[in-house]
């Protein structure tokens, strides 16, 4: 990842992704997984961002990975707290920044594309109709999480 330090938890083997899967009830999308399977998610060292865009990563809000015993952390947690409010199953919550959420769509069309929610469109109640509403408000910022990745920055705080 370009100009930042982004610090990989390690790897997944096949068996626990396919775990992962299973437990979400859902595929992952091809490069979302592999780059998952590399990498178990990132810790983020300092402030990390799209230049242009409102959200912020940082050490206690990094790129989720499988992290059963520490939930703050972990994939399927963020699931039930961040995504089953405000999206829909073709979305899988990956980061929780300050300012909304980073989502990556595991649905096509656009599997694999990586968007945020900012935090003003997570109104509503939950179901169906809302999810749609909310996810009109999705900014895209990739086409993957490769992609994403070159796109962070170190942002510089006065």
């Amino acid at each position: 990842m370009a100009d930042s330090d982004i610090r990989p938890y390690g790897r997944l083997d096949p068996g626990r992704l396919a775990m992962l899967e299973t437990g979400l009830g859902r595929t992952l999308p091809p490069v979302y997984r592999a780059w998952l399977g590399a990498t178990n998610g990132a810790y983020i060292v300092g402030e990390h961002g799209i230049p242009g865009c409102p959200f912020v990563l940082f050490e206690e809000r990094p790129l989720f990975g499988v992290h059963q015993h520490f939930r703050p952390f972990d994939l399927f947690a963020a699931d039930a707290l961040y995504r089953r409010p405000w999206l829909s199953t073709d979305h899988l919550v990956f980061a929780a920044p300050s300012g909304g959420l980073l989502v990556v769509r595991v649905s096509p069309p656009a599997a694999d594309a990586i968007f945020f929610l900012p935090e003003d469109a997570m109104t509503g109640q939950p179901g169906a109709a809302a999810d749609a509403v909310r996810e009109r408000h999705l900014v895209p910022l990739a086409d993957d999480i490769n992609d994403f990745g070159h796109q962070l920055r170190t942002l510089v705080t006065a």
